[in-house]
C-alpha cells in the first residue's frame, strides 16, 4: 500500500466540485425535468428538488470520506507541547473567546505540528474530552489521525485515538484551566 499524497489545491478544488457541485447540478436537472412535466406545481417541483440535493449530498459527504479520509488515516509518535484555542473561534460581545469543550482545542507537539481533537461519526471517535484528558504536556503518545494540513483553510489532522506510550515527563495540568473565556 502506497503513502497518503494529500491533494494540491488544484486536486482539492477539481474533488470539492465533483462532490458538491454534480449535486447540486443533479438537483437543478431533476427541477427542470419536473417544470416542464408536471408544470408550476411549486409544492412539488420545490419537495422533489430539495430531496434529491439533500440525498445526494450526504451520498457525497459518504464519497468524501471514503475516498479521501479513510486513505489518509495513519499513526505516529508525538511528544505533546501544549493545546491551543482553534483559530476563528467565534467572539462574544465583549471581544472575548469562550472556550467550553475539548473540540475547541488544538494540539500541538514538540515538533509544532498541530492536531484538531473533533469527534468523527463516521470513523465512531466521540470522545474528545478522553483524549484531552490523556494527552498531557510532556507525555508521548502514539496517535492515529485522519486528514492532513490545508494552509488554504486553515485544516489540521483530526486525532481519532492516542495511546499513551511514556507519561514520566507528563505535566499534571487541569483540563478545566483550558476553557473558560479568553482574551483574543
Amino acid at each position: 500500500m502506497s503513502a497518503f499524497v494529500p491533494p494540491n489545491w488544484f486536486m482539492g478544488l477539481l474533488i470539492y466540485g465533483f462532490y458538491i457541485l454534480l449535486p447540486l447540478l443533479v438537483g437543478l436537472i431533476v427541477l427542470g425535468f419536473c417544470y416542464f412535466k408536471f408544470g408550476t406545481d411549486k409544492a412539488m417541483i420545490v419537495g422533489g428538488v430539495v430531496l434529491v440535493v439533500c440525498i445526494l449530498l450526504a451520498a457525497s459527504g459518504v464519497l468524501w470520506w471514503a475516498n479521501m479520509e479513510v486513505p489518509s488515516v495513519h499513526s505516529e509518535i508525538v511528544t505533546v507541547d501544549d493545546w491551543q484555542a482553534k483559530p476563528n473561534l467565534p467572539v462574544n460581545d465583549n471581544g472575548m473567546m469562550v472556550i467550553d469543550s475539548a473540540d475547541d482545542l488544538i494540539l500541538v507537539t514538540t515538533d509544532g505540528d498541530s492536531y484538531l481533537n473533533d469527534e468523527n461519526f463516521l470513523f465512531q471517535k466521540f470522545n474528545t474530552r478522553d483524549v484531552l484528558n490523556k494527552a498531557k504536556p510532556g507525555t508521548v503518545l502514539n496517535i492515529t489521525t485522519s486528514g492532513w494540513r490545508e494552509p488554504f483553510n486553515n485544516g489540521f489532522p483530526n486525532i481519532l485515538s492516542v495511546e499513551v506510550v511514556d507519561g514520566s515527563h507528563a505535566k499534571n495540568v487541569s483540563a478545566n484551566s483550558y476553557f473558560g473565556t479568553k482574551v483574543v
